[in-house]
Order: C-alpha cells, then sequence, then structure tokens
C-alpha cells in the first residue's frame, strides 16, 4: 500500500490508497530551469532607481525571481520599493533595507496610477496559472480583479458558460487585453509549479500575457479516460489551501476529466476563512442562490457562487477543511469529511472498492483534459 503525502495549508497529510485504488498521481508537467539560466533570463529586465515592483504571486518560485531582481538591482545602487495586495504582504517581505516590502493599498486603477506615477518605472511579477473565469491567470487579470472591479461585471457577462473554462482562450481573457493595452509598465510573468521554474518571459503587459497564456495552453495533462472520483490538494504552497476561495481554484482545474456525478473532494484548510466577500454576503444570507452579474457591481468572488451552483448539478462535491460544517454543508452544497482517510472511504462506499481514484498534488499548476479521441463516457 503506497503513502502519499498531500499538502493541507502548512503541514502534509497522509493518504494510505491501495495501489489497485489509484488512478495515478497527476502532477503539472515541468521541466525546471537551473539556477543560472534564471539569471540569464533575467539579466536584461532594467531595474532601475526608483523602481516600485508591483508582486501578484507568492510562491517560492516567485520569491526565487524577485530575489534575483533585488540583488541586481542592490548591485547596481538601485533602491526602490515592493508593494503587494494586503493578503500576500507578509508572504513577500525578503529583507532588503533598500527595497522595503509594503501593502498597496489601493482601490481602483485610478490610485493604482496614482501610486505608479510616484515612480520612474514599474514592474509587475506574478506567476501565471490558469483561471476560471479568463482561462488563463497573469499580469491582466489581477489588474482587473483587485483595481478593474468595474470591469469585472463585463468579464462575467462575457462568459460562455456557466461552467468554469481554465485553459480557454475566453471572451473575458480577450477583455482582459483590451483593458491592459495602454498601461505603462513592464510585466514579468514565470510559468512552472510552486517552487519550481519552467520559463520566463518579461515585456509588454500583453506581450508577457500571451506568451505564457500559449504556454499554458501546450501544457495540459492529456488523459485516455474519465475518472468517477478525484482528491485534490492545491499543492505545498500554503497560500492556495489559506482560503476557500483561493482553494476553488484548483477544484475548477481539476473537473475536465471527471464524470458526470463523479466525487471530486477538496483539500483546503481555510484557516484565513471563506476569503471572498461574495461567498461570506451568500452563507450570511445576504446573496440570492442564483447570482446574475448584471445586477449592481462585481462582489469579489462572484465567480466561484455561479461555478459552484451549475457544478452542483453535475457532481458530489466534498471537502476536507476547518470551516464549519454548516457554512460548507448547508449553504454551499459540499459534503464535509473530518479526515482524509474518511473522505477516501466515503469515494470507496460510493463508486465500489474496485475504483481507482485520481489524485492531484499540485493541482493549481494542473489542468486534466480527456484525449480527444476517448470515447470513455463514466
Amino acid at each position: 500500500m503506497p503513502e502519499i503525502w498531500l499538502g493541507y495549508g502548512t503541514t502534509d497529510i497522509a493518504l494510505d490508497i491501495r495501489f489497485e485504488n489509484l488512478y495515478k498521481e497527476i502532477t503539472p508537467q515541468v521541466f525546471p530551469l537551473q539556477e543560472d539560466q534564471i539569471n540569464y533570463r533575467l539579466q536584461d529586465v532594467p531595474v532601475k532607481d526608483n523602481t516600485l515592483i508591483i508582486v501578484f504571486s507568492c510562491t517560492l518560485a516567485t520569491k526565487r525571481v524577485l530575489s534575483s531582481l533585488i540583488d541586481k538591482a542592490t548591485n547596481n545602487g538601485a533602491s526602490g520599493k515592493i508593494m503587494s495586495p494586503p493578503k500576500l504582504k507578509e508572504s513577500i517581505n525578503i529583507g532588503n533595507e533598500k527595497w522595503i516590502s509594503n501593502s498597496l493599498n489601493c482601490e481602483d486603477f485610478g490610485t493604482l496610477k496614482e501610486t505608479m506615477d510616484k515612480f520612474d518605472q514599474t514592474l509587475f511579477v506574478t506567476h501565471s496559472a490558469y483561471d476560471p473565469l479568463f482561462g488563463f491567470e497573469g499580469t491582466p487579470t489581477h489588474l482587473l480583479r483587485n483595481y478593474m472591479k468595474d470591469k469585472m461585471i463585463e468579464a462575467i457577462s462575457s462568459r460562455s458558460s456557466n461552467m468554469p473554462s481554465p485553459g480557454n482562450f475566453s471572451e473575458p481573457h480577450r477583455l482582459a487585453l483590451s483593458l491592459c493595452e495602454d498601461i505603462d509598465a513592464v510585466s514579468i510573468e514565470l510559468l512552472g509549479n510552486s517552487n519550481q521554474i519552467s520559463d520566463i518571459c518579461w515585456g509588454s503587459i500583453n506581450d508577457t500575457f500571451r506568451y505564457t497564456s500559449s504556454k499554458l495552453s501546450e501544457r495540459p495533462n492529456i488523459e485516455p479516460q474519465r475518472v468517477k472520483s478525484e482528491i485534490i490538494s492545491p499543492g505545498r504552497e500554503p497560500f492556495h489551501h489559506s482560503t476557500l476561495s483561493e482553494s476553488l481554484n484548483s477544484l475548477w482545474n481539476c473537473m475536465g476529466i471527471l464524470g458526470r456525478n463523479g466525487s471530486p473532494i477538496l483539500l483546503s484548510e481555510s484557516r484565513n476563512g471563506l476569503g471572498s466577500r461574495a461567498l461570506e454576503m451568500f452563507v450570511e444570507k445576504k446573496l440570492p442562490n442564483s447570482m446574475s452579474p448584471n445586477e449592481g457591481k462585481y462582489i469579489d468572488g462572484q465567480e466561484h457562487l455561479i461555478f459552484l451552483e451549475a457544478m452542483r448539478e453535475k457532481y458530489n462535491l466534498g471537502i476536507v477543511s476547518t470551516l464549519p460544517e454548516y457554512y460548507l454543508t448547508t449553504k454551499l452544497g459540499f459534503q464535509t469529511y473530518a479526515s482524509l482517510k474518511q473522505a477516501l472511504a466515503s469515494l470507496l462506499a460510493r463508486h465500489g472498492k474496485t475504483h481507482k481514484v485520481a489524485l492531484f498534488s499540485d493541482a493549481h499548476f494542473t489542468l486534466p483534459l480527456i484525449d480527444s479521441n476517448s470515447k470513455d463516457e463514466i
């Protein structure tokens, strides 16, 4: 019996599963760059004096890129400031006296632009991944979600269905590009998993996002058949387990190979709570069950409610989390489990003692898709 360890918040938990019940462990396809290759890719990035670096991701890979940039700038006598959205601030500080890390407390793009104008140059640093609304996550999508919320209603309205669509070049993706066309800044986007870098691209915001989106679209995990059940860990990066909203992105990534009435179980410690205003308002009965994007302004995390409602009709959603069972079960429609062992026992009872479970140990950066030639329709 193999013992597999899966990330859960700041720790790992063991899954004891028989070989005959293990479909496979599906992980991102990463061919990591060596340290000298990373430095070579970054050597021509202009880091002037009085530069603002805005960081939108907090993975170990992001910190490696950030440290390399700061070392280069310090060696050249340049100083500046590192800023990030408030939820990332504690994870970004790299301890350099000349590059202080602060929260980027801007309410909209106007106030963000005012902050950027105080510096001679702005660099954005983002770890690219998949996104259930925009298809791909990059600097433009972070700008929209954080500072162009008036445009998020337009993005949600332009989606093609109520199902999440990670890895697709969608209308929301095109909208994000159009809205960032004229922003004067350099964007650095990296590809890989939580702690490994497979590629780095830098340049204009739109050019880098087009490049990383294209590369991510070429790297799905193609599977020959659908599965009946999945156990999904966002990875070993604690931030991706920190709230339910953040963890849900990993759940949406993994639905492409799940058969109808299948059972995905998400690991989400959620020590920082639900993580979005829309989820909070929904469990507090301040939002209707079905949300129209045309009603009022965008509420952070609104798309997750739309996806959850659609997914509950097709799948048996399960979760291992510290969040109250009342919120998860009664309000959001999850079957809750006290442990991974209990979750696995439930899967075997529901789908049969001989069925095989697909495991995802780094789901935030994984996109499984069914082979187009497959005739499997579980």
